[in-house]
């Protein structure tokens, strides 16, 4: 019991205020633990497991109470089972693909047996029996859902036909006494991510092949092609590295040589692809077919490398490379599901929605020059998880090894906030903002993780400027930029929080306190609150007219019809006639037990159309001390569209000084004839989902009440939404 507790108080947070503050993160888990054993050598009470956790908008420690199963519920919560299930197309394709495969079998005079690896919900091995399968095995590791699928089997007849065994597929034993009495001759699996690859298809089936399956065995699906398209794009190059930061009248800030070399991170980049703008990319080339799986004959390896060669469509620069895949749901390549863009879609326009599978980015080293014309070779390789390309004018020789991040800004900054960082006007406000401020007796101090204002600030002719750098990785990567731009003497980092300097940390007091604010432990926009606290905590340090930047920050929001999104959330009920209401009962729970009510999403991949006009909920004087009581607003705006309300969308504007603002969430302006609403691409916004989903109609008096509170003890903001007649 005592391992058991010690190891519920171990499981940190990786934000960066933690990995920094580990002398106290120790003490805490000393004292804590001290008290638990004391606590149990006096009573023989079961005590409820509890986590620790940074609250990402004060900084602080916090310990949690949690549910004996939270790892459980937080997986249930957080995987795509809901998304997946409304895949409409997904369900009926690989029904039509074991409909095949059991009608072939019955045909070659044999019986059909079915194991279904990774089952979920029961739903392919249902359907196997119905289909007519003579015998049928499920696997499912995850114990709730392999419980809740023995529930769903029963509950839909099929208890004696599907037994559902809680194992790996790599731990079912094949024989008499084992788990399965004999080798299948069919096995549909849905074991695929956006990278086909990433869930480790590829040893699963590996594996089955030499244990679990016969030699003349069907997969549904039976086959796997992955296409790549080479594209010209300096939009989406803008995510993969650092660029020149232009300034006016001074030098410019550049990025070092190991990042320009960097072949960057080797982690896929999966996106909506249907959604990046025709005008933000050229294709460089047609799509290709790089690479088949074929599941049902097992004649692959755990890596393998493939070129194909072909002609340049344009003249430009090859900068990344899209990728998708396209399923054979049967042997004869009669029922085939496509995961590509619109652009390339069998269907067009008319493709199937879904967000479990995307589309993927691979980046390029460097971009490679082409011609009109001109021959290329472009390489995929791919080990057992997954895959990368190469661009070039000649043939590869030998194996391609996967590329690493050596400059260490890969690993530090996401792609997006490499985007935020190359968002050219986004650094001209505050370039701007920063030139009223800053004069050559200025000592500033800067508050964002791995943020180029510091140098800006050097640039602009600052005195002295002190960078809070806690993570020594972030650290050494912007060590790398100061020493590039020779800017080491003007730009310290701090490896300190804002809430631990040292009282003579500074030679003299701070007189310009920046922040874009941006950190890595946030995940709502919201949460960049914390330079508030922060800004409290260095109040010793300032000096009595210090200039904050940013003043100040407005709370915003806008209700939403999405076209999809609300997926995410949606019981199934009833799917392909079988009853999954277990399923939503268990699914709805988790959700509702370990996620706020808000959660964080890009959503420009996810269009939607606008209800309301764009309104100002809450704002914050960052001028000001934080509040000792909590603040509470309430307010209703009229509907202005029609549609289904699936939710309010929720972001943050930062407000540089009285004409400068920069914003998280929607960049364009809302009227009763907007159709189009258009995201910020490099912050993720927060999206509060409506239990009930009212339809709004033109001309109604419908409104939404909104009621929004801000606990400064806890940094907590808690939202409440609902749809009024009158």
């Amino acid at each position: 019991m005592v391992t058991t507790y010690l190891c519920h108080i171990s499981r940190l947070s990786t934000s960066h205020q933690v990995r920094q503050n580990f002398s106290f993160i120790r003490r805490e888990l000393t004292a804590l633990s001290n008290c638990i054993l004391q606590a149990m050598a006096a009573s023989s009470t079961t005590l409820p497991p509890f986590t620790s956790r940074v609250n990402p908008t004060t900084g602080k420690l916090e310990w949690v109470v949690e549910d004996e199963n939270y790892d459980f519920i937080q997986e249930i919560a957080r995987s795509a089972y809901t998304d997946m299930l409304h895949d409409d197309e997904r369900n009926k394709k690989y029904l039509a693909g074991i409909q095949k495969a059991i009608s072939s079998v019955h045909s070659r005079g044999q019986q059909a047996h079915v194991l279904d690896i990774g089952t979920g919900t029961g739903l392919l091995a249902m359907m196997a029996a119905q289909c007519g399968a003579d015998t049928v095995h499920a696997c499912e590791a995850f114990e709730p859902i392999g419980k809740a699928a023995r529930q769903i089997v029963a509950k839909n007849g099929f208890e004696e036909k599907i037994k559902v065994i809680m194992k790996r597929s790599t731990e079912i034993i094949c024989g008499p006494d084992g788990d399965i009495p004999r080798r299948a001759n069919i096995l549909p699996a849905e074991v695929f991510d956006t990278e086909l690859i990433g869930e480790g298809a590829i040893p699963t089936y590996l594996h089955a092949h030499k244990h679990l399956l016969t030699d003349d065995c069907i997969c549904v699906p039976h086959a796997a092609t992955i296409y790549a398209q080479v594209v010209q794009s300096t939009h989406v190059e803008a995510f993969h590295k650092l660029q020149p930061v232009r300034m006016t009248g001074c030098d410019d800030i550049i990025p070092n040589e190991s990042m320009a070399d960097c072949s960057g991170a080797a982690s896929v980049y999966d996106l909506q692809l249907s959604q990046l703008s025709p005008d933000k990319f050229q294709p460089i080339t047609e799509p290709l077919k790089m690479f088949t799986f074929n599941f049902s004959k097992g004649d692959f390896e755990t890596k393998g490398q493939n070129e194909v060669r072909t002609t340049s469509l344009i003249s430009g620069k090859c900068h990344c490379v899209f990728m998708w895949w396209e399923l054979d749901m049967d042997p004869e390549g009669e029922v085939k599901l496509s995961t590509a863009p619109v652009w390339a879609h069998p269907d067009g326009n008319k493709a199937p929605w879904r967000d479990h599978w995307m589309q993927a980015v691979y980046f390029l080293q460097k971009p490679v020059e082409t011609e009109k014309g001109q021959a290329i070779n472009v390489t995929l390789t791919h080990d057992g998880y997954s895959l990368w390309f190469t661009v070039n004018s000649t043939t590869e020789e030998g194996p391609i090894e996967r590329p690493i991040c050596q400059c260490g800004a890969h690993v530090v900054w996401s792609r997006p906030r490499i985007g935020m960082l190359n968002d050219s006007a986004r650094n001209i406000k505050y370039i701007a903002a920063l030139k009223k401020v800053i004069n050559p007796r200025s000592i500033c101090l800067s508050i964002s993780d791995g943020s180029l204002l510091p140098l800006i600030a050097a640039r602009l002719g600052a005195n002295k400027v002190y960078s809070l750098e806690p993570n020594s990785l972030s650290r050494r990567v912007m060590q790398g930029l100061l020493e590039t731009n020779q800017l080491e003497q003007t730009v310290s980092l701090i490896p300190h929080l804002a809430q631990e300097l040292p009282s003579s940390i500074f030679h003299s007091q701070v007189d310009v306190l920046i922040a874009e604010p941006f950190f890595i432990s946030s995940l709502l926009p919201w949460h960049s609150l914390y330079f508030w606290y922060c800004r409290s905590a260095l109040v010793p340090h300032l000096s009595d007219d210090a200039v904050i930047l940013p003043q100040g920050a407005l709370l915003r929001a806008i209700a939403v019809e999405f076209d999809h999104l609300w997926k995410f959330h949606a019981p199934i009920g009833d799917l392909e006639g079988f009853d999954v209401r277990i399923f939503d009962e268990l699914t709805q729970k988790a959700i509702k037990d370990s996620d706020a009510k808000e959660e964080p999403h890009h959503l420009w991949e996810y269009p939607g159309r606008p209800l309301t006009a764009d309104f100002n909920i809450m704002e914050f004087n960052f001028m000001e001390t934080i509040p000792s009581v909590p603040i509470e607003v309430v307010g209703e705006v009229p509907f202005i569209g029609s549609g289904t309300c699936h939710g309010v969308a929720i972001w943050m504007d930062f407000k540089l000084d009285d004409k400068i603002s920069v914003t998280t969430g929607l960049q364009n302006v809302v009227t009763e004839k907007s159709d189009v609403l258009d995201w910020c691409r490099t912050w993720k916004q927060g999206v509060h989902f409506l239990k009930h989903n009212p339809e709004i109609k033109n001309g109604s008096i419908q409104k939404l009440k909104y009621k929004a509170s801000f606990k400064p003890e806890s940094g907590n903001l808690f939202f409440e939404f609902e749809v009024m007649e009158r």
